[in-house]
């Protein structure tokens, strides 16, 4: 078998239907005859599955290709199929979904519906490619060898934290705002800014002169976790314009949850050892007083102080409800004065319907009486 590296026209590629993609998309059927592969129903098709299943997160890659142009770290690897108007077409092996990315983003640039900057449309006009010859048997064992090396043993990725600081650099060396960030490396805007906020969250108990000494990145997934959840972020008063925990006895304790103790000489292990059960339990603990105090003994398990907020939530629904009323107050509060002072008709409106809500808790509570 032998391969060639060149460049290729995007129009030139063609998409492969039996993409193992799509095995588990429910009522796909694959292409049984492979002479069909470039029929424009069959292409049409193939590009409709990578662009319309979400899975698949095709947007991202565009934003990505759109905002830095067709980087060729991976080229694409294909096959030669047929020849059409005088112009060979190539069957796509590996990198369908960079193939997809770069057809839609032309067809939109041409229809209008994006605009990309002439350095980005010269990177797209020809793509790198590695185009593999030999006889069937060999380019099979070569496609289903390099698949296997792609998507089953895999590029190993970095991990949570070492992904976070990279996004730290980026947001801090140059971009404006979260959105430039994701767009550059093809992940959501909200994804940016959970990493940014938890890696300087990290930051914060790294610089702790009490706790600092316990601050590793094996802890990062759990201020990942507790950045994502708004009950977290208000329990600790995290800010957004300083990317800090702001409440000084939530964050001590909430340190005191990563770090090893000791007691009369007996040694503690950390109370949070798993992030992603433990903090989405640790929400409804600082719901609950009781559960709270049980949790700041450093005597007391976590897994006592999840029972305390079970058995509360299980009989008592106050919980929730002073949650729902101290957010509503929170609300009410944040306009100026001159706000209410001249309030627009949606206000007005808004305002009646509250007024239902508080008149129906008034019944409900002298019902009670």
């Amino acid at each position: 078998m032998e391969t060639e590296v060149t460049k290729i026209a995007p129009e030139q590629l063609l998409l492969d239907p039996n993409n193992y993609r799509f095995l588990d998309i429910p009522g796909y059927r694959k292409v049984a005859k492979r002479e069909r592969y470039g029929e424009d129903g069959v292409q049409a098709k193939a590009l409709d599955l990578l662009t319309s299943h979400q899975g698949f997160d095709l947007e991202s890659l565009r934003d990505s290709i759109a905002s830095n142009g067709f980087v060729p770290l991976d080229q694409l690897v294909v096959e030669e199929f047929d020849e059409q108007d005088n112009k060979k077409r190539y069957l796509v092996i590996e990198g369908n979904r960079r193939a997809a990315a770069v057809k839609t983003l032309l067809r939109d640039q041409e229809d209008g519906s994006v605009d990309l900057s002439d350095e980005v449309k010269s990177s797209l006009s020809a793509l790198p490619v590695i185009i593999v010859s030999g006889d069937e048997k060999e380019k099979d064992n070569f496609h289903k060898t390099l698949m296997a090396i792609r998507h089953v043993s895999g590029i190993r990725e970095w991990g949570a934290y070492q992904q976070a600081k990279l996004v730290v650099e980026m947001y801090e060396d140059e971009a404006e705002s979260f959105s430039q960030v994701a767009k550059q490396i093809g992940i959501s805007p909200q994804e940016v800014g959970r990493r940014y906020r938890a890696s300087k969250a990290l930051n914060q108990m790294e610089s702790d002169d009490e706790f600092g000494v316990h601050a590793s990145p094996k802890l990062y997934s759990f201020f990942h976790e507790t950045v994502s959840s708004p009950q977290l972020r208000e329990w600790l008063d995290f800010s957004n314009d300083t990317y800090t925990a702001q409440n000084d006895e939530s964050r001590t304790l909430f340190y005191q949850l990563l770090s090893p103790s000791e007691v009369d000489g007996e040694k503690y292990d950390p109370k949070l050892q798993n992030a992603n059960r433990q903090i989405r339990q640790l929400k409804q603990i600082v719901e609950s007083d009781a559960a709270l105090a049980l949790l700041s003994d450093p005597e007391k398990s976590f897994d006592e102080a999840v029972k305390v907020a079970d058995d509360e939530a299980e009989t008592d629904q106050s919980g929730a409800t002073e949650y729902a009323l101290r957010q509503a107050l929170k609300g009410l509060r944040k306009p100026g004065i001159d706000a209410w002072n001249d309030p627009t008709d949606r206000t007005k409106q808004l305002w009646a319907e509250l007024r239902a809500v508080f008149d129906a808790i008034d019944k409900v509570l002298e019902d009670d009486e």
